[in-house]
């Protein structure tokens, strides 16, 4: 119900701001019940004619479900309703009853009620969930979370908000918890929030980590000890360290110390880490290819650099890649905090390229200038393209799909 309070405030507001038209259902051409006194609020309900309030859980619908508005076409378009589950639960074929997403729901102990993606509806968007088995993880205490297919240490923060730690419920569905059972009694701190053990949780005093007694403080047989400062800091954070390191626990020592990021580099045996492959503390025009040299930048625009080869390849085409994978950007460098990164991968990768990348295809869309291939399909660069539209102070703009400049 609030998603639904939220939505038609944002609305209203939009309307106030002249940026969205009021909603189609509130046409009388289109629905009926719009003529009626706060008929923008009303939906036509076909099997007896009716007007019924929208997103109105129960009758005319079954209790687990709400009338929502849907387009049918009988001559002409007209807006009526439907019955649909309410956010964040979905309809289940073996029963046709409502449940919660990425719960049990109807499903087998080891399986989640997820989002069935592979079926789709033009004239409605009602939402059909399936059991999913529950993915392995690695570690022998990580839990799988479905939302974002990834797995996390149990009794962490993990996915969840603050002040709920990740667990599983009796039939081992993730979940983000706080309560006073035995299993999270010790991570739980007088505000009836929980934390995760030696990281600031809580804890207001600079330096200081939640401890397993459930106290706040800093000592300094413990690894996350900083020895200048005499402060703690959480192990994995930036902590007291400078831009491009890691407060991380030493391999020999096991006492926290500053070291460079994965996949950085420092520089000159300087203080500083940097990302190779970007402009990092070259000049302008060239990039860092290892921790004591840069290079002129060489690449034309629309092309990445192979330092193996030391050349440069085209997006989207094979270049010195094997067959079946072209060359894309290197998509673990975050441009908003490394830099632009000039490095090429060879990638194939699921949901970004084909899992058989079709070279025809590929080659020629590289042969029209500012085209590249991306997710199945040709791109012109500086447009919308694949990328989706943001809003900014209630009004829509669109995010642009960029190549790198200066190439």
């Amino acid at each position: 119900m609030a998603f639904h309070i939220a939505t038609l405030i944002l609305l209203g507001l939009d309307a106030a701001l002249g940026a969205v038209l009021p909603p189609p259902w509130a046409n009388p051409k289109l629905n009926p019940c719009a003529t009626q006194p706060g008929g923008w609020q009303l939906l036509y309900w076909p099997p007896d004619g009716k007007c019924y309030k929208i997103f109105k859980t129960g009758y005319p619908c079954s209790n687990d479900m709400e009338l929502s508005p849907s387009p049918t076409k009988s001559g002409e378009q007209k807006f009526s309703a439907e019955c649909r589950c309410p956010p964040m639960k979905a309809q289940s074929a073996r029963d046709g009853k409502c449940y919660d997403l990425y719960s049990r729901g109807p499903c087998e102990k080891g399986f989640y009620f997820a989002p069935d993606t592979n079926y789709t509806d033009d004239n409605s968007k009602r939402l059909w969930g399936v059991c999913t088995q529950s993915r392995p993880c690695p570690g022998p205490n990580e839990i799988f979370w479905p939302r974002d297919g990834r797995c996390y240490h149990k009794l962490t923060k993990g996915p969840c908000p603050k002040g709920q730690l990740l667990t599983t419920d009796p039939d081992l569905i993730p979940q983000c918890r706080c309560n006073k059972h035995r299993e999270l009694r010790d991570y739980r701190y007088s505000d009836n929030q929980c934390y995760q053990h030696f990281t600031r949780g809580p804890c207001r005093e600079k330096g200081h980590l939640f401890l397993p007694d459930r106290t706040c403080g800093c000592h300094s047989f413990l690894p996350h000890f900083h020895d200048d400062t005499r402060l703690c800091y959480e192990i994995g954070t930036i902590g007291p360290c400078n831009s491009g390191e890691n407060y991380q626990l030493h391999p020999e020592t096991r006492r926290g110390t500053c070291q460079c990021k994965a996949g950085y580099v420092r520089y000159a045996n300087t203080s500083s880490c940097f990302r190779p492959f970007t402009q990092g503390p070259c000049a302008v025009g060239e990039f860092l290819i290892n921790s004591t040299t840069c290079i002129a930048q060489p690449c034309p625009r629309g092309h990445l650099y192979f330092l193996p080869q030391d050349k440069c390849y085209r997006i989207g085409t094979r270049g010195p890649c094997r067959k079946g994978r072209i060359v894309t950007f290197d998509f673990d460098t975050r441009p908003s905090l490394d830099g632009i990164s000039y490095n090429g991968v060879c990638s194939c990768e699921k949901d970004v390229y084909d899992n058989n990348c079709d070279e025809e295809e590929i080659t020629e869309c590289s042969k029209s200038d500012g085209m590249v291939w991306y997710r199945k399909r040709c791109y012109k660069l500086y447009a919308q393209g694949p990328c989706p539209k943001v809003r900014v102070g209630m009004r829509g703009l669109v995010n642009v799909f960029l190549d790198i400049p200066g190439r």
